[in-house]
């Protein structure tokens, strides 16, 4: 079409934008409202596919069910009758701003700070797109299909995600031919089979912030096993969500945006992998980056623990030796007959009685909150069990001198099992004959530990089973070994035999 070509009496074709086989994008006016379109026309002729068709209907209704600001709003559709050149045309609106592809061919750099916000603000749209229902998966983000504008002060501006010409619900899967949609070096490995998830436009998104950081296409980057490499001055913490991000492998990455947001908004480095299952009142801190894994926790002093907890064993019984004495007198006097001066006397000893008991009652209310205050006061003992490219191993924190605690000095990949055991209680046990041992009960606590050639080292038995599962998980994918979970077994009474007479 050429240009002031109006297109049912409403839109005047302004400029081309873009084309390819069977399509073409054109910036237009609405000549009712008097403001900018896109329109996007199919046509029916050299290059086209049915798979074309369905790509675009797809892309119509998609965007008739979306509402969002940094989305294009759809404004119509409808079937194109010239003689020449049939088809569809797709109109919605225009947002006059520079893609992301644009400014970094104009020279634009992008600090990790930005690159971090607008990664923060993609995954909030992201969120909306796949919480739809059913969810929508973009399929094809990329630098040239994310638009900014309005940069502010220290602020990124206003983003924006165009082209849905690529997007897939996941209400069914598709029959038939597989047809790959996306642009190469931007879409994972599952997508190239038809497989696409929500965790595929998170591979897009990551992909797309390393060409901000290298200025380099993904597709021209090197790989090692699947995963791209690349130099970019941004901190370990950031490195690392990135290589979460565009992990080859689908069960690899983050499950969806709510996830890879709250690991990139983690302010203080304790954020894992599995960061759902950490008990939200766990005093257990865990940072990782590529090559590190640090678990930090504290102990109390068991020895100092028990001398408090006998102090307040003794105040308790002397109050309740002085209760029981001071029944006891009211309870032998009150049987006896007594004068009136003997009564009064028995009145004044009760009241000193339960006075002396009101007193001791005070002193221990007192003692207990002493033993508390003195108890805060001695410092606790703090552990790190790090795990790294050289060595496994534990350090005793004592006066913020490190003292380390010799565990085995293996690399980490020289760990051969993993092994977690949830715990158990056994209410019936039986002996060696298979008898059962009447009142027995067994109660297995839950353990978490590693194996390394005869090294074993097991975690702390006052870990709770919801930290260790929580550690086990994360232990289980920086170590890039599989969790071995060991169920504990009762035994089993044996047959019955009928001692070879049946």
């Amino acid at each position: 079409m050429t240009t002031d070509t109006v297109i049912t009496d409403r839109y005047q074709i302004k400029e081309l934008l873009s084309q390819k086989a069977g399509r073409r994008t054109y910036l237009a006016k609405d000549l009712q409202s008097q403001v900018p379109v896109i329109i996007k026309l199919l046509r029916f002729g050299d290059g086209f596919e049915w798979g074309d068709l369905k790509l675009f209907e797809r892309e119509a209704a998609t965007l008739k069910n979306l509402d969002h600001p940094e989305i294009p709003k759809y404004l119509d559709y409808f079937e194109v009758d010239e003689s020449n050149s049939p088809g569809f045309a797709l109109v919605q609106s225009y947002i006059e701003a520079p893609s992301l592809a644009s400014l970094v061919a104009r020279g634009r750099k992008f600090s990790e700070a930005e690159i971090v916000e607008l990664a923060d603000r993609l995954l909030d749209l992201l969120t909306y797109l796949h919480e739809q229902h059913p969810p929508v998966i973009h399929r094809d983000i990329k630098p040239s299909n994310i638009l900014l504008d309005n940069r502010s002060g220290n602020s990124i501006g206003d983003v924006y995600l165009v082209d849905f010409g690529s997007v897939q619900t996941t209400a069914k899967k598709e029959e038939g031919t597989i047809t790959i949609v996306g642009s190469y070096g931007y879409i994972p490995l599952e997508q190239f089979g038809g497989q696409t998830t929500i965790a595929s436009d998170l591979y897009s998104l990551g992909m797309t912030l390393i060409f901000l950081l290298t200025g380099t296409h993904p597709a021209e980057l090197p790989q090692v096993d699947g995963r791209v490499k690349f130099n970019a001055m941004i901190s370990k913490r950031f490195d690392r969500w990135l290589e979460k991000m565009t992990h080859p492998h689908l069960d690899k990455r983050f499950d969806c945006s709510k996830v890879a947001q709250l690991a990139l908004k983690s302010k203080d480095g304790s954020y894992g992998d599995f960061d759902r299952l950490k008990p939200a009142s766990t005093q257990i801190r865990l940072y990782r980056d590529r090559n590190r894994l640090q678990i930090t926790w504290h102990e109390e002093n068991k020895v100092i623990s028990s001398i408090f907890n006998i102090i307040g064993f003794i105040l308790g019984a002397l109050l309740l030796v002085v209760f029981i004495s001071t029944s006891f007198l009211i309870l032998i006097v009150s049987i006896q007959s007594m004068q009136p001066s003997e009564a009064m006397g028995l009145f004044v000893a009760t009241v000193l009685l339960h006075l002396f008991f009101f007193i001791i009652r005070l002193f221990v209310i007192k003692c207990n909150d002493w033993c508390q205050r003195i108890y805060k006061l001695i410092p606790l003992k703090n552990y790190r069990l790090v795990l790294d490219d050289c060595c496994i191993c534990k350090f005793e924190n004592r006066r913020n001198k490190n003292k380390p605690i010799k565990l085995f000095q293996h690399l980490r990949s020289q760990v051969e099992i993993l092994a977690y055991s949830s715990g158990y209680t056994f209410d019936k046990c039986l002996d060696s004959n298979g008898n059962l041992i009447d009142g027995s009960t067994i109660t297995i606590q839950p353990k978490l530990y590693l194996y390394c050639g005869s090294s074993e080292y097991s975690f702390p038995a006052q870990f709770s089973q919801a930290e260790l599962w929580w550690l086990a998980q994360e232990l289980s994918d920086f170590l890039k070994l599989e969790l071995q979970v060991i169920y504990p077994t009762p035994k089993v009474p044996p047959a019955p035999s009928c001692g070879g007479g049946c």
